[in-house]
């Protein structure tokens, strides 16, 4: 390797990741780089534009680096390119040459690789999968070598860098946002199971500052869980502004392992949707919108709802667009599955790990849902009706197997437990009754059952055998499972 010092060129583009990953590697390693060459095209949205933001992310994160921006734009063919790199290597003849040729157009990307015939000059190239790769002249022949390139060397970056790099809109604003801070998640999640999940209440059992909304809150508890897993840099309430008028909120994101991650948390319920705020599908496509914008095409962004349930139709148009999902459903899992968002592998950071088995522990009592105060009755009713003197509970517990996706729902009155059914294929009392016999007999036995009139809907009152805990967790398996249907006798 040459000892003179290095000089690195890039071809702009709208994905900056590999220019980023490569400017700090070649930066970090082998001596580092004095001077950082920008090439850019006429084509303002896809490259001139990025080219400028890419300059003053480089100055802001390393003053001393020379940053060297075409006066004007250089054109798209293979000799445009090779001619203005041979054009800055007289200006520079002291200097070992580094092209990173990941950017750009594949006629660009044809005119970096002729300059591997250039004295003190070698080609590096990043891959979609990720893969770097060295091209180097010995001799006469040629050198293609992989390059182990440490995705954790960006982990330092701040947030606001990266972003503003990536975003035209970011580059535009002001910023505004609060550092994540470390908190004891496995306290919090002990006195929110035992709080009925009131973060006011959860914080100020925990000696926090408990003031804030409970959305604040939440935001703060998963912002703290991201640090656990070794996520340097955080932030969340993220603020832009353009002449003091807000033009983006988003609630956390973290830069780690060469990539940007964002979480858009909230504790809303989907009766407060179409009032309070934007309707599921719109807040999806915003999210999807807000993805590419402030990450590029390696974002990843996750929902979090833990106060209501995605339906089928909505988690799929998430997937389309290629977000991840934790609802309700999800949360009794909360820890295992922000591993997986993050791509983490191994087991989980200790104290995650702990607050982890805590939530397992709760489910297998029969607990289907974490983080937020919600009512199920009253979230997932199907029918809506007026305020009443009397109350029509089985279109609540309808709502409820519907929102769950089964037939049955378990309720108690007092010291009575009841277990409430759809009668989908008719059976008549006495079929029922032997059904439920044989499902509960270790728990419980049917004491009576009755049938509406049209047989479409019953009632069964239960004796049980035990203590109410060994039903709660009984029935656990069957959560989203029919208990009346043939399909689920057989």
């Amino acid at each position: 390797m040459s000892h003179h010092p290095r000089a690195m060129v890039i071809l702009a583009s709208e994905q900056l990741w590999p220019n980023i990953q490569g400017l700090v590697h070649w930066h970090r390693h082998e001596g580092g780089i004095k001077d950082l060459f920008i090439y850019y095209t006429d084509d303002s949205k896809r490259s001139a534009e990025p080219a400028k933001r890419f300059a003053t992310f480089a100055r802001k994160l390393y003053p001393n680096l020379n940053v060297h921006l075409l006066e004007q734009s250089g054109g798209r063919l293979p000799s445009n390119v090779y001619q203005q790199i041979v054009a800055w290597q007289r200006q520079l003849p002291d200097r070992y040459w580094i092209i990173n040729a990941t950017g750009g157009l594949k006629l660009m990307f044809a005119g970096a690789l002729r300059a591997l015939d250039l004295p003190e000059t070698e080609i590096v190239y990043r891959e979609l999968s990720g893969e770097w790769y060295r091209w180097r002249k010995i001799g006469n022949s040629e050198e293609l070598q992989p390059v182990d390139v440490d995705l954790s060397e960006t982990n330092d970056i701040p947030v606001r860098y990266l972003v503003q790099a990536q975003s035209a809109v970011a580059a535009e604003c002001e910023w505004s946002c609060e550092k994540a801070q470390h908190l004891p998640v496995l306290d919090l999640v002990q006195h929110g199971l035992k709080a009925q999940w009131n973060w006011r209440e959860v914080f100020r059992r925990c000696g926090l500052p408990s003031q804030e909304q409970a959305g604040f809150l939440f935001e703060k508890f998963v912002a703290a869980t991201l640090l656990e897993f070794g996520i340097k840099q955080a932030c969340l309430n993220v603020t832009l502004k353009n002449e003091a008028t807000s033009v983006q909120e988003i609630d956390i994101i973290a830069n780690h392992r060469g990539r940007i991650f964002i979480i858009d948390c909230k504790l809303r319920t989907e009766e407060e949707e179409g009032k309070q705020v934007e309707n599921l599908t719109s807040q999806i496509r915003q999210a999807a919108a807000t993805c590419r914008e402030f990450g590029g095409a390696g974002a990843k962004l996750l929902m979090v709802r833990p106060g209501r349930r995605f339906r089928k139709s909505e988690r799929q148009l998430a997937t389309d667009l290629g977000l991840a999902v934790l609802d309700s459903t999800q949360t009794m899992g909360y820890f295992r599955e922000l591993a997986r968002f993050l791509g983490w592998t191994g087991d989980l950071p200790p104290q995650l790990a702990a607050a982890q088995r805590l939530l397992d522990q709760e489910k297998d009592k029969g607990c289907l849902e974490a983080f937020a105060k919600t009512n199920l009755l009253n979230r997932n009713a199907s029918s809506r009706e007026p305020l009443s003197t009397v109350l029509r509970l089985e279109s609540y517990l309808e709502g409820y197997m519907t929102s769950l996706g089964q037939d049955w729902v378990v309720y108690r009155l007092g010291n009575q437990t009841y277990l409430y059914f759809t009668n989908a294929n008719h059976y008549t009392r006495g079929e029922i009754l032997e059904i439920l016999r044989n499902r509960l007999a270790p728990v419980a036995q049917p004491k009576s059952v009755n049938i509406s009139k049209l047989g479409n809907v019953g009632r069964a009152e239960l004796t049980l055998n035990g203590p109410l805990e060994e039903l709660k967790q009984f029935l656990v398996p069957f959560v989203g499972q029919n208990m009346l249907s043939k399909r689920s006798h057989g």
